[in-house]
C-alpha cells in the first residue's frame, strides 16, 4: 500500500493502521492519529465514572471535563485530581500536557527521527544487556529463556530476588522472592520463568537515607532527560515510594511520588498519589517527605545525562538508585515517561518547558 493509500483511508476512516505504518506518514498525521487512538480510552474511562455515579467536588460538571478532554486531552484523573483542572483558568490549563498528548508527542518523535529514538526498548532483559555493558546496571540478573537451571539455582541460594515480567510496566507482575535452596522451588520457579518470559534479579536495597521512608519496597528517582545525538539536558525528577506491604514504588501502581527540584536535589513537594491524596509524611513510617535532600545528588545528574548522552533517544525516563552498598545504578529505563507525575506534585504545568527543552536540544521547533 503506498503512503497516499494509507492516508486516503485513514481520512475516511476505514483503515486502522499499524504503528510501522503510521511512520510512513507525516509526523503530524502520525500523531493526529495517536491522540485520537487516546482519546477513545480516556473518553471509555470517562464514561464509565459518571455512568457509576460518583459525587464531583464544587466547580466540577460533566460538561466542563468533556470540554476539558477534548481540548486538552485529559482524563478524569488529572481533571479532578492530579491537575484539579475544575479550578483552573484556561489560560493555566494551557500549561498543561496530558500523559495522551505525551505519547502523542513522543509518537510524533519517533515518526520524525527514527534512529533517535530506540535506544530504549520495552524489554527489559534487552535493557539490562546493553545497560550493564555499558556499566549502568550493577546488581546480578538472568533472563528465564537465556539461562540455565544452575545459574538460577546459584542465583536465588545466595540472595532474595526479584521476578518481573520481560515486557511489563506500570509494576504489574513484579514479586519479590525469597532466598531458595530447595531443589525442587527452584525448578518449579525456573520453569516459570522460562515459559512466561520473567527476569530475576538479585535483591537490592536503598541507601539509608532513601529506604527510611518505606524499607519493604525499592524506592527509586525517576530522572528525565531530553537528549538527541550526543546533547542532553536535565528535565525534571522525582522520588518514587511503595506504601503499605509494596514491594514496588510505582505511582500508578498506588505508590506515593514527590517532586525533587532538579537544581539542589531537595524534595519540594508534599508526597502525592495519582488519585490525588496528598500527605506530609510517609503514612507507614511517619517520615518527613518535603525538604528532605536526596543524598550524592550531583553524581546521580551526571550518572543519568552520561547515559543520556550515550542513548539514542530524545525522551527518557531512568529509574535510578543508590544502594545501601553506595552504589548508583538503574533499576530500568522508560521510553514515554508519563508526564503528570511530573506536574502533580506542585500542580504546575510543564507543557511549555517540554517544547523549549525539545528545541534546545534538537535545534528545531516541534509543536504539539
Amino acid at each position: 500500500m503506498s503512503v497516499n493509500d494509507l492516508k486516503l483511508k485513514l481520512r475516511n476512516n476505514v483503515l486502522r493502521p499499524t504503528a510501522m505504518e503510521l511512520f510512513k506518514l507525516s509526523p503530524s498525521m502520525a500523531a493526529s492519529f495517536r491522540a485520537r487512538k487516546e482519546m477513545v480510552s480516556i473518553r471509555r474511562e470517562a464514561d464509565k465514572f459518571f455512568a457509576e455515579g460518583a459525587p464531583l467536588p464544587e466547580r466540577a460538571t460533566r460538561e466542563d471535563y468533556y470540554q476539558a478532554m477534548e481540548k486538552h486531552y485529559v482524563s478524569i484523573s488529572e481533571y479532578l485530581h492530579q491537575y484539579e483542572f475544575y479550578k483552573l483558568s484556561e489560560p493555566k490549563r494551557e500549561e498543561f500536557i496530558s500523559r495522551a498528548l505525551m505519547r502523542s508527542l513522543a509518537f510524533k518523535l519517533k515518526s520524525m527521527y527514527p534512529n533517535d529514538t530506540n535506544g530504549l526498548t520495552r524489554f527489559k532483559n534487552e535493557f539490562l544487556k546493553h545497560f550493564t555493558e555499558l556499566g549502568f546496571v550493577k546488581r546480578r540478573w538472568l533472563f528465564g529463556p537465556e539461562c540455565t537451571f544452575e545459574q538460577l539455582a546459584d542465583l536465588l541460594s545466595s540472595t532474595d530476588c526479584i521476578i518481573k515480567p520481560d515486557d511489563g510496566s506500570l509494576g504489574f507482575g513484579v514479586k519479590k522472592v525469597p532466598r531458595q535452596t530447595d531443589p525442587l522451588k527452584i525448578r518449579e520457579l525456573y520453569d516459570r520463568c522460562v515459559n512466561k518470559k520473567l527476569i530475576i534479579e538479585e535483591y537490592v536495597h536503598n541507601s539509608p537515607e532513601i529506604q527510611v521512608f518505606h524499607p519493604s519496597s525499592l524506592n527509586t528517582i525517576r530522572f528525565v532527560t531530553f537528549a538527541f545525538r550526543g546533547r542532553a539536558r536535565t528535565f525534571g525528577a522525582f522520588l518514587r515510594m511503595g506504601v503499605g506491604d509494596m514491594v514496588i514504588d510505582n505511582a500508578h501502581a498506588g505508590g506515593l511520588f514527590a517532586q525533587i527540584n532538579i537544581e539542589t536535589g531537595v524534595i519540594e513537594s508534599d508526597g502525592i498519589t495519582t488519585e490525588g491524596l496528598r500527605v506530609h509524611r510517609h503514612p507507614d513510617t511517619g517520615i518527613q517527605i518535603k525538604g528532605t535532600p536526596i543524598c550524592r545528588w550531583d553524581e546521580i545528574v551526571e550518572f543519568c545525562l552520561s547515559a543520556a548522552r550515550q542513548t539514542n533517544n530524545i525522551i527518557s525516563g531512568w529509574d535510578v538508585i543508590v544502594t545501601d552498598k553506595g552504589v548508583i545504578e538503574f533499576v530500568e529505563a522508560n521510553n514515554r515517561p508519563d508526564f503528570d507525575v511530573m506536574q502533580s506534585p506542585l500542580k504546575k504545568g510543564v507543557k511549555r518547558k517540554v517544547l523549549a527543552t525539545l528545541k534546545d536540544v534538537i535545534g528545531k521547533e516541534i509543536t504539539i
